[in-house]
């Protein structure tokens, strides 16, 4: 079971990106990266490709984690901002080597 708690939401109009704080509330382990960008994809009724997962930090010793992710306008905002291990942990662009 998971549980996603958002905390704040700010629009940045000079990055055109709403950036959100959220806590992840879960039984057993640390939910995996993609099912979290999914449960958050679906909660805030975003595109997939515009919604960037940047960090999520377990709280020690707690069945809880923190996270930010940023929602993105347009996908050449995006890219231009973001750098490229975000990206492709995001899933937005391949590993070298991969097809």
């Amino acid at each position: 079971m998971m549980i996603i708690k958002i905390i704040s939401e700010r629009y940045n109009p000079l990055l055109k990106r709403k950036e959100i704080r959220f806590i992840v509330e879960h039984d057993g382990a640390t939910p995996k990266f993609e099912e979290v960008k999914a449960k958050l994809v679906a909660m805030l009724n975003a595109d997939n490709n515009l919604l960037i997962l940047e960090k999520i930090v377990e709280e020690a010793g707690m069945q809880r984690a923190k996270g930010y992710a940023k929602l993105y306008d347009d996908m050449n905002m995006l890219k231009f901002i973001e750098r490229e291990h975000i990206l492709r942990k995001n899933g937005l662009i391949q590993e070298e080597g991969e097809e």
